[in-house]
Formats: C-alpha cells, structure tokens, sequence
C-alpha cells in the first residue's frame, strides 16, 4: 500500500470520529423520545392510553388532552403535563403507585373525578390549574400525601377529595372556597388542624369524619355562616355548637352557647364527665351519641334533650321534675338529683338503643356551673390519647326538634354528623363534623344528618381566643413551574442519525474503491 493511501485512509477514520463525536449531543433528546414511548394519541390531540414500561414520562406537546384512565395502574414514576394539555379525564392516573409527585399545569381548565386517587406513593402536589373545584375524590386513598398547594381560583372541594389521606398533618383551606363537602377529609388520621377560611359558608355532613387526631378547627374571623372557640366549631352567631374534635382532651364551651347541635360530641372517646353549662336550653338529639361521655350533669335550663342513640351514660346529674330527670326515666338512665331528692334507678325499659364504652379517658368540666350546679372532676390520662384503633361505625337514627322561641328562626341552616354507636372496651369512634344542610355534594353512607335552624349574626363577647396551633401545608401563592419542553419542540434528531449515517457510508463506499484500485 501506497503512503498516499495510508494518508486517505487516516484523512476517512479521523472523518469517522468527527461525524461520531458529532451525534453524541443527540442522545438526550432521544432519551426524551423514549420516556414518551408507548403513547397512543389520536387525530384530535387526545392521548387515550399508555403501554409503555412505566418511569418518567413526558407527555408530547401535541397532546390537547389526556383521556379517561389513560395511565390508570400504571407503574410510571413521574409525567411531565405540557401546557398543551387543557382537560384530564376521570381516573387518568389512578392507581399509579409508584408516582411520587406531581404539577397540573395553569393550562388544564377542566378535571374528571378520581384523577389521582389511589396513588398511594404520591407526596406532593401543585395543583395550578385554572379549575374553578376539586372534583370529588381526586385525591382520595393517597395515604402518603403530605403537601398540597393549590392555585387561587378554586371555589369548592368535591366529595371525598381528600378523603383518606392519612399523612395530611394540617390543612388550610384557600380563602375563595365556599364549600366543602361531604367526607372530603373523611379518615385524614394524621391531621391535628384544620383552618377554615371567612368564604366558606358550607361544610358537608361528614367532612371531617374519623379524623381521629384533629383538635384544632379554626374558622376566619368575618365568616358569615361558622365561628370557632376553644378549637370548637359553632354557629355564627356562637349559640351552637357544631363540632367537638375528637382528638381534643380539654374543652371549655363559650359561655353562650344555647344548643348542643346533633353529633357535636360524637366519637369523643377521650371525654368521659361533661357538665352542661348553665343557659344552654336545648340538647338536639344525637349530641351525645357515639362518644364515651359515662356522666353527665345537666343543668335546670335545659327545656328539650332529643334521643341520644348509642349512648349509654353511667349516670346523669340533675335536678328534682327537670326535663333532665324525665329523659333518665324515660331512657332507663340512673338520675341522681342534684336539689335533695332522693337518687333512683329508672326500673322503664330502655326506647333508646345504648352500647357498652370502656378503656381509660379524660374527665372535663365545661362551662360556668350555676344554680347549686356540681362540677366535675377535671382529670387526665394520657395513655387514652394514643394507640386508640378507628372502627367502623354503625348507622344510628337522629332526632330532629324545634329550636326554643327564644333563639329566632332565621338562620341557615347547619347540618350536623350523624351519631354512631361507640365500640366496646379500648375502641374508639373517630368521626365528627358538622355542615349546612344546603350543602349540594353527595353524601357518604354514614354521615346523613338532619338539620336545625338557629340565628346566624354577631357574637357578641366572646369567651376566648381561637386556640390550638396549627401548620398549613397549602398555599395559595406559589410560582407556576415550568414544564419541561419535550422534543416536539426542537428539530427532529433522527434527521441527524440519518444523515449521519449516509455521511459514514459514503465514507466506506469510498475506502473500498479505492482499495480495489
């Protein structure tokens, strides 16, 4: 072989290397390419299904919208939505366990139900949609969600949207949302806050049930339909109470209160004595139903005590031909009279279906005690405040009665949980809430509730400050992230590996010849 030969043939391998180290850039976008593979998007823009192997995902810019359970079950781990992408079906994503996070960009104006339920691996979300609600159960089941922030502009949450996110620690509803409904934060386990903001005018019956750790609700000052005290939901007007934590150990009712709404103590299993507050005229029925409440004194104010189902007191403080005293009797409850008379032991049979509580829990005097009224022992036990176990609860009738005259009749109207019964020894019933009966989102099996009606308006002086910390995970102002641009955006690699390729072979065809020669 010629030198001039060795030389050309050195001139084409070093040609080689070049047109080599000139394709490497490529390979990224290709990567890009591939994290998109399995992609089935129609003639409209609608991406329908995926096959891929799971991972990251990066949907293209092409697509407009992402179809009805188009990655249900899937094992991705991450997707990529472009701001193409204006609507997502019903179930997109649901199921997909191994995905740990999540951005819904500013793009997408509407959401099916159940987009992300079921993702059990998923931590946080940034939901920056231009949605006007949460639909219903778009989160539920997602036990490792912890973050959430969620853009201005959404003025409801649907339906158990929220419902068994059990890593949520505390919540603070965006200020615009006017409603929140039924069992949308049903079984959050974890939360110990919940921040209501002065827009919302329509809690859910069941919103906040089996919350078994929540103690602090904390409702905005100006909110014409909710007012909070002591952690405590009322009524606007403080005349009612709604809503008792059940993960509170210590309660102390606002001095004005005249009603004990329907399920206000319900799944209370860390309150065993309770003293009602000399004024309050009325106990709604299935106020005390569900929660571990053994004694109980009830002053002479007290005009008209509804049926407490699931309830059975140890014995119930009063005084001599009290409305106290004619519900002992006609429950089949121990009275003991408060004024002289003499203690008796009801021989009636029992209209009330009652259920057997145990364990240890705490004693708590509420209110100021008037008229010869005894207080009860306040006591704590710690041990009763941990390891209880949620039970499910069992369906239990109400009883709906008239408000006394002297609270007027103009108020909208509030809709509280439903009682349960209280499970047996060392169990605990973990479900409360109270909601306005106009509330429009579809209720959950156990938490139907009648209603009453009491006066919304000014509260007057109020006995204490809203208490209890709490930490928002939400947020209402964040940057809108910037989503990844994917390869549809820059000019097609594959034309470079072609002519890449050409390029090379020409190269060789070349070498050969002149071999040959």
């Amino acid at each position: 072989m010629s030198m001039e030969n060795v030389k050309r043939e050195v001139l084409w391998i070093m040609v080689l290397a070049v047109a080599f180290v000139w394709l490497l850039p490529l390979q990224p976008v290709l990567a890009a390419q591939d994290s998109s593979a399995g992609l089935s998007i129609n003639s409209a823009g609608v991406l329908t299904s995926y096959t891929g192997n799971g991972g990251a995902v990066v949907i293209p810019s092409t697509v407009t919208s992402i179809g009805t359970s188009a990655f249900a079950g899937k094992p991705i781990t991450s997707v990529t939505i472009p701001n193409s992408v204006r609507s997502i079906g019903s179930g997109a994503f649901s199921n997909c366990s191994s995905l740990t996070n999540v951005t819904v960009p500013s793009s997408v104006t509407e959401m099916g139900s159940g987009v992300f339920s079921g993702c059990t691996g998923l931590t946080s979300v940034s939901l920056q949609a231009g949605i006007s609600s949460i639909p219903d159960s778009t989160f539920e089941g997602c036990s490792s969600l912890s973050s959430v922030a969620i853009a201005s502009g959404v003025n409801s949450i649907g339906g158990n949207a929220f419902s068994g996110c059990s890593s949520l620690a505390s919540m603070a509803i965006p200020s615009g949302v006017t409603s929140i409904g039924s069992g949308a934060f049903a079984n959050c386990t974890g939360m110990t806050a919940i921040s209501i903001p002065s827009t919302t005018t329509n809690i859910g019956s069941g919103a906040l049930i089996g919350c078994s750790n929540l103690s602090t609700i904390k409702v905005e000052a100006g909110n014409s339909a909710y007012a909070s005290d002591g952690g405590c939901l009322y009524n606007a007007a403080m005349t009612k109470l709604l809503m008792v934590p059940v993960g509170q150990s210590g309660v102390n009712i606002y001095s004005g209160t005249k009603i004990i709404g329907n399920g206000a103590f319900n799944g209370c299993t860390r309150i065993n004595s309770l003293t009602v507050p000399n004024g309050v005229t009325k106990i709604e029925g299935g106020a005390f139903s569900g929660s571990s409440i053994s004694e109980v004194t009830i002053p002479a104010s007290v005009k008209s005590i509804g049926a407490q189902t699931g309830w059975s007191p140890e014995i119930i403080y009063g005084y001599s031909n009290s409305t106290a005293e004619t519900f002992a009797a006609a429950s089949g409850y121990v009275f003991s009279s408060l004024d002289g008379g003499n203690s008796k032991s009801s021989s009636e049979e029992a209209t009330t279906e009652v259920s057997t509580t145990g364990g240890d829990s705490t004693s708590v005097t509420i209110g100021d005690n008037k008229g010869g009224t005894a207080t009860a022992e306040v006591s704590e036990d710690s041990g009763s405040k941990n390891n209880e176990e949620e039970k499910p609860q069992e369906e239990a009738a109400t009883v709906t009665e008239t408000p006394e005259p002297s609270v007027p009749a103009s108020e909208p109207s509030v809709s509280a949980p439903e009682p349960s019964v209280t499970p047996s020894s060392n169990e605990s019933t973990t479900s409360s809430s109270a909601a306005p009966a106009t509330s429009t989102a579809p209720a959950t099996s156990n938490s139907a509730a009648p209603s009453t009606s009491v006066r919304a308006g000014t509260s007057g002086n109020r006995a204490s400050s809203n208490s209890g910390a709490y930490s928002s995970t939400t947020s209402n102002n964040h940057t809108l992230d910037q989503t990844p641009k994917t390869a549809d955006d820059s000019i097609d690699p594959l034309l470079f590996l072609v002519i890449g390729l050409i390029f090379i072979g020409c190269g060789f065809m070349i070498v050969g010849k002149r071999r040959g020669v």
